[in-house]
């Protein structure tokens, strides 16, 4: 059920990811919402293989608040790379 909660949070930042981060036309739609997705699935389970419980705060604190820094510093990780590959206009 837990889980539930995370993908619902990481669909909801993907919603406001092209308001978030300017540039939205150098990487793709489902980016955003991929990364922090990503990030909340493996840091729950890591939280959880650690011994942390459901109810603990850091279980919480480390997917919530992680889930929209990956999504920003990763998008914008990103939207340089394929700027910086991207051949000069003539």
């Amino acid at each position: 059920m837990e889980l539930a909660f995370i993908l619902v949070y990481g669909s909801l930042l993907g919603l406001m990811a092209p308001y978030m981060i300017s540039g939205k036309e150098n990487y793709g739609v489902l980016l955003a919402p991929g990364l922090s997705l990503v990030y909340g699935f493996v840091s729950w389970t890591v939280c959880t293989w650690v011994g942390l419980s459901y109810e603990d705060f850091w279980i919480w604190a480390i997917t919530m608040l992680g889930m929209p820094a990956v999504m920003v510093f990763g998008v914008r990780f990103v939207r340089e790379r394929r700027l910086a590959h991207e051949p000069a206009a003539v």
